[in-house]
């Protein structure tokens, strides 16, 4: 193995060859770890979101044996390592919160606080572990190289099932919601809000240098095919989303003088428009013309009418809230108009989060958001070069894209969403620390 050798005055990290030996491998615990923190957040999507009981308490519980596993391969190590973060603050003060709403009976229904508690227990501990096992750079590229082959997977099956529907998902389960099915979603906002997430994956690594330029142009296709799935998906919050991550990358490239880069980016927009042309989807071209009138159908008139009568239950209960996940059962009483539907979300998760928790939680979310951000971006000056920093610069456009499209759906109420939200924002949140490689 030859000697690699790097300018004196280039401020690139250069790796530590001589201090780590090429031959280490993953211990056994960090391998099995990776693999099923993957294969955990991979299964939520397949399982229609997993929004069912059935699927939410396979995320429980694996999250929890994951826990334990992380804690079986600690305590064998004969020094334990626990990285810490500031990020970990305000989610234990968050935690706190909703602790303090199930013990002092300060929430509306407890047992639907109680079992939110237990979901937002496993986001939690999904973050945990990802804060732990991704920042050694191999597993970093490992979490990004399966999710560009899963979204890209999921993308070709729900643009599939788009041509070749018979009003079922995966072709055999009935659909016995009023949503419109995408993929293995039952609603197409929230497929779109799966792929927002996972799209700036292979869009960066494309665009960065990071691997040869036959394997960039894998993945550019990859996240072709991704992003015309969010358009075929007919998700206007998708859309705009996605157009958001397109011009936050485009805004992070000029500002670092990336110009051939943001060529590379106007080259990927400029492919998939000809690829939606050329295809021509009437669903889709009629969902277009109807931006133009959004309030003709009602349903963007009805979620504006929800959010209004939301600001009524959070002046009533404005510090600590009405407890996590009562949204559907105290709404009724606030309703100002007549249907026969059940609301069950904000649709506006920002919203929703300042019902059930009130300003305290809404401003530890905030804080949170703002130290995830803070050492993101921190983190991301040699992305083209630098692995982590890739998948941290991905994982922060991830992030956004589902925020934006949180203030007009609820994507973080879907627990596969959520829990790959977790996931990201971990990496995203972790990206300035010293990179593992032992």
């Amino acid at each position: 193995m030859g000697t690699v050798k790097a300018r004196p005055s280039s401020n690139v990290h250069r790796l530590p060859v001589r201090s780590v030996p090429a031959t280490r491998a993953s211990h056994p615990f960090e391998v099995c770890l990776v693999a099923g923190i993957c294969l955990l957040l991979a299964f939520g999507p397949l399982a229609f979101g997993a929004v069912q009981a059935w699927a939410i308490c396979v995320l429980e519980t694996g999250a929890a044996c994951l826990l334990l596993l992380w804690g079986a391969w600690q305590v064998s190590r004969p020094q334990p390592s626990i990285r810490v973060f500031p990020v970990f603050v305000p989610l234990a003060l968050f935690g706190i919160l909703i602790g303090a709403q199930l013990v002092f009976r300060l929430s509306a229904y407890w047992y639907e606080t109680w079992s939110h508690a237990l979901l937002f227990t496993a986001y939690g501990a999904l973050f945990f572990l990802a804060s732990q096992c991704f920042s050694r750079t191999v597993h970093a590229m490992i979490f990004a190289v399966f999710f560009t082959f899963f979204g890209f997977g999921v993308a070709l099956f729900a643009v599939a099932q788009e041509f070749a529907s018979n009003g079922k998902i995966y072709w055999i389960v009935p659909n016995r919601n009023l949503g419109y099915v995408y993929g293995p979603y039952v609603n197409h906002a929230h497929y779109a809000g799966l792929m927002e997430l996972l799209v700036p994956i292979p869009v960066v690594i494309a665009m960065g240098r990071l691997t040869a330029r036959p394997i960039r142009l894998l993945f550019g296709f990859a996240a072709l095919l991704m992003g015309a799935s969010i358009f075929l998906s007919r998700s206007v919050g998708g859309m705009v989303a996605f157009s958001v991550e397109i011009g936050v990358l485009a805004v992070f490239l000029f500002r670092r003088k990336s110009k051939n880069r943001v060529w590379l980016l106007a080259a990927l927009v400029a492919a998939l428009a000809i690829s939606l042309a050329l295809a021509r989807p009437a669903a889709l071209i009629q969902r277009l013309s109807d931006i133009h009138h959004p309030m003709a159908s009602g349903t963007e008139g009805l979620r504006v009418a929800i959010v209004k009568d939301s600001m009524g239950m959070i002046e009533q209960h404005p510090v600590v809230g009405w407890g996590l996940g009562t949204f559907p059962v105290i709404y009724p009483s606030f309703r100002s108009f007549y249907t026969n539907l059940f609301v069950n979300e904000a649709h506006n998760d920002f919203v929703q989060l300042l019902v059930e928790t009130g300003i305290l939680g809404f401003s530890l979310i905030l804080i949170f958001l703002f130290l995830t951000y803070w050492a993101g971006l921190r983190s991301v000056d040699h992305w083209r070069s630098e692995p982590r920093a890739a998948i941290v610069l991905a994982a922060l456009v991830g992030c956004t894209g589902l925020l934006i499209h949180g203030l007009g759906d609820f994507n973080l109420q879907i627990p596969a969403n959520a829990a790959i939200f977790s996931a990201i924002a971990a990496i995203a949140a972790t990206g300035n620390a010293p990179p593992l490689r032992s």
